[in-house]
């Protein structure tokens, strides 16, 4: 794949600054269920945490910055052979606040002109919202397409909160591979779930979304759910992988070593105008302390971004206001290494997650009002 065309879409379209600059990123992940399908009763997983691929990169090539001083902060037990999150904090992410040596290391980062990076999937999210992205791009209505994010939050706000009716019912018709011939019966009980459910969502947006799902009466098929493998959700991560790969061609990329998702990468090579793109690398966490510490971050985001995806508005509101002045010191030290990040390039942070869990992130983060 050549990466030039599709790099300077998604550049434009979100406003990248500083993607030609070389960094060196390096990776690790959490949550990684490497496939997720429906089963009669539910999913293929018990947890269905948010995935995370994320960790920390700084300018150039290469850095002079000293770990071994950070590592010795850390006072690491002798028997550690290298750093894992268990070292560091332990808990739900609240408690992980409390955490002393969880500081240290942002701080340690923050002083180095380190930077963060991260991807956060919402799993459930991405693999639902096509029901609303078929009918929408196939109505082509300037409104729904406008609204498209508030829709799809909503769907999924809907769906959440009766998981067991909504998966059993998609599990029925095959979903995400629904038979031309249930496509039919598959838009009326579509119809009714939005319409009996509706009533948690305000008047004038479950209005709107009712409208939407009854509009997928009038469409004659529904690409985005139809065509598929039977019950399979997600088959891979390998795309969220790339994605780095491309928009930063000019940078060096240190992965963990994952060896599913390193066959698959090799089996999808990236091009820059005919060019190979040789700019990533798969590598033994034990001999990387900058990958030690990217499981860190990862780790860390993960308990973050699952938080905000289960708590509700009025409990984070309690949370926020209950935090000691440990927490909010590590906190403030979360806040300020993104804020940081974000001013050389937004282009470091993706996020597929609906609109609740963002207006929840930018409240207990950044202090913006619910």
């Amino acid at each position: 794949m050549d990466v030039n065309e599709l790099r300077e879409m998604l550049i434009k379209y979100n406003d990248l600054r500083n993607t030609d600059e070389v960094y060196t990123f390096y990776y690790d992940e959490t949550n990684n269920i490497r496939k997720l399908y429906l089963k009669d009763s539910g999913f293929n997983v018990n947890k269905t945490d948010n995935f995370i691929l994320a960790g920390i990169l700084h300018k150039g090539f290469s850095t002079g910055s000293d770990y071994s001083t950070l590592f010795k902060m850390l006072n690491l037990q002798k028997s550690a052979q290298e750093l894992k999150l268990k070292h560091i904090a332990k808990g739900d992410f609240l408690d992980m606040l409390k955490s002393d040596k969880l500081l240290i290391i942002l701080n340690w980062l923050i002083e180095n002109k380190f930077y963060i990076h991260y991807f956060n999937l919402n799993i459930i999210y991405w693999s639902i919202i096509d029901i609303i992205d078929s009918i929408i791009g196939e109505l082509d209505h300037p409104f729904y397409i406008m609204n498209h994010m508030s829709l799809k939050s909503d769907f999924y706000e809907l769906a959440n909160s009766n998981s067991d009716v909504f998966l059993n019912a998609l599990h029925e018709f095959n979903y995400p591979d629904i038979p031309e011939e249930k496509a039919h019966e598959f838009c009326l009980w579509l119809i009714d779930f939005t319409c009996i459910h509706s009533c948690m969502l305000s008047n004038f947006r479950a209005n709107v979304l009712e409208n939407l799902v009854k509009e997928s009466l009038r469409i004659e098929s529904l690409p985005f759910i139809s065509g598929f493998h039977g019950r399979v959700l997600i088959d891979s991560f390998m795309v969220f992988y790339l994605r780095n790969l491309y928009i930063f061609k000019n940078s060096i990329h240190i992965f963990d070593e994952e060896k599913s998702i390193q066959d698959d990468v090799k089996d999808f090579p990236l091009t820059d105008n005919g060019m190979p793109i040789h700019n990533h690398e798969f590598v033994t966490s034990h001999n990387s302390e900058a990958v030690q510490l990217s499981d860190i971050i990862a780790g860390f985001l993960g308990k973050y971004f699952s938080y905000l995806k289960d708590v509700n508005d009025e409990q984070l509101v309690l949370d926020k206001a209950g935090l000691t002045s440990k927490q909010f010191k590590t906190l403030s030290a979360l806040k300020h290494i993104i804020d940081v990040s974000d001013d050389v390039s937004r282009g470091f942070f993706n996020v597929v997650s609906s609109e609740g869990e963002q207006r929840r992130n930018n409240h207990f983060l950044h202090g913006v009002n619910l």
